[in-house]
């Protein structure tokens, strides 16, 4: 490519040098002095003809890269475009979810405070029902061992008594023959 250019400056140097010899002559114009103007305008055709195919190539592959870029760069700002309207519509829904979630957090909190309130009421009712139990059967038990214990103190007196009077124990034997006899 240099090359052509190096020549191609060379023509145009001999052609101007031509030309410049020429002119100092004095001579009417002919067609003839278009002879080297023509061969540097061909010359000119040649090396374009040489470079303009490349360089279309080049410039149409640089077009073609340029029009992915703007489609990239469109599919990009339109996906920009769509996040920036969503979180900006959550930036502005953002003080109304924040007041939700504290009502819903005010709402849950006072469910549990009442749901743990019932559950200790109601293990507090238990336990007063259990201790009612309790008290109610040690009650029975004690009153039994008392009952007992006196049963037992009565039937010592009598039998110290019974067993100290002699009359007294012909009573008793009589009366329980008698009453293992009916």
């Amino acid at each position: 490519m240099k090359l052509i250019f190096k020549f191609s400056l060379f023509f145009i140097s001999l052609t101007s040098l031509l030309m410049a010899s020429e002119e100092t002559a004095h001579h009417l114009p002919s067609i003839g002095d278009l002879k080297y103007p023509f061969i540097n305008f061909i010359i000119l055709l040649a090396i374009l003809s040489k470079v303009i195919k490349p360089l279309r190539e080049k410039f149409e592959k640089n077009s073609d890269d340029v029009k992915s870029l703007v489609n990239s760069a469109a599919k990009n700002n339109k996906d920009a475009e769509e996040r920036l309207a969503k979180y900006s519509d959550k930036i502005k829904n953002l003080d109304s979810d924040l007041v939700k979630i504290n009502t819903e957090y005010e709402t849950e909190a006072a469910q549990f405070a009442k749901l743990h309130s019932e559950e200790t009421q109601t293990i507090i009712a238990r336990m007063k029902r259990d201790l009612e139990n309790k008290l109610m059967g040690e009650k029975k038990e004690l009153v039994e061992a008392m009952n007992h214990e006196l049963l037992e103190t009565v039937i010592k007196k009598t039998q110290v008594t019974i067993g100290g009077n002699p009359d007294y124990k012909t009573k008793a034997t009589n009366k329980i023959i008698s009453e293992l006899k009916n």
